[in-house]
């Protein structure tokens, strides 16, 4: 038996409708098949190709993006241009980092200020934890209100721990001791480097007296160390 359909009808007259519009235009002029093309496929067209534009894109960046982090720094309190990137594309140069394959930034926007609770300590903390708590991070710079934030959470390293002899060596005269864990245990969690060429050449610290951690997880220590290295550089090598 057969079962009705009552669009039946309808869906027979478009599908004719739509065969008859297309025999008209076989043998129409271009510009009747142009402005028919613009009336009923124009916007659909224009969609599609935004959207395989958009995937493409996506697809390039998504293969195409550095794998992982090489290093990465973030400066509180600083005074330098947060958008410059020239003490880091330096460093990238003196360590031979490969951007295609990592990542390298320095991230000069943080502020902390124990005394203020300003949403913008809160979120420059907030994301740090994050970060830090994925590897993400290898140096924190700052003053002496910052870094003892971290020690106290056991975020940074004992300086004596980790630093070659040579660096020990040179260093010995700036640790800057702080305590560090529920036990308060003073450790040398960080070193002033007020006196860092190359924070000096791009003005990050002007008048003040920033301390270098190393962070206590980080994934890459030897750039770290190498990143200390580097801020010792006479400007003009």
């Amino acid at each position: 038996m057969e079962v009705y359909n009552q669009n039946r009808d309808q869906n027979k007259s478009m599908h004719d409708e739509i065969r008859e519009q297309n025999a008209k235009l076989k043998d129409a002029p271009f510009k009747d098949k142009l402005a028919y093309f613009k009336e009923y496929y124009l916007k659909t067209t224009i969609i599609a190709v935004i959207i395989i534009f958009f995937v493409g894109h996506l697809a390039y960046s998504m293969f195409t993006a550095p794998s992982g982090t090489a290093f990465a720094a973030y400066f509180f309190n600083d005074t330098g241009d947060s958008a410059s990137t020239e003490l880091i594309d330096g460093f990238v140069a003196y360590q031979n980092i490969d951007t295609k394959k990592y990542s390298a930034y320095i991230d000069a926007t943080m502020n902390y200020a124990p005394d203020v609770a300003a949403q913008e300590t809160y979120m420059a903390l907030q994301k740090s934890m994050a970060v830090l708590a994925a590897g993400g991070l290898d140096v924190i710079v700052g003053d002496t209100d910052t870094i003892d934030y971290f020690a106290k959470g056991e975020c940074v390293h004992n300086i004596t721990e980790i630093l070659p002899a040579d660096l020990l060596t040179l260093f010995e005269d700036k640790l800057y001791y702080t305590k560090s864990g529920e036990m308060e245990e003073w450790i040398p969690a960080g070193i002033y480097v007020t006196d860092a060429p190359k924070l000096n050449q791009y003005y990050y610290y002007v008048n003040k007296e920033p301390i270098l951690s190393f962070v206590i997880n980080s994934n890459n220590l030897d750039n770290a160390i190498a990143f200390l290295r580097y801020l010792y550089i006479e400007s003009n090598e």
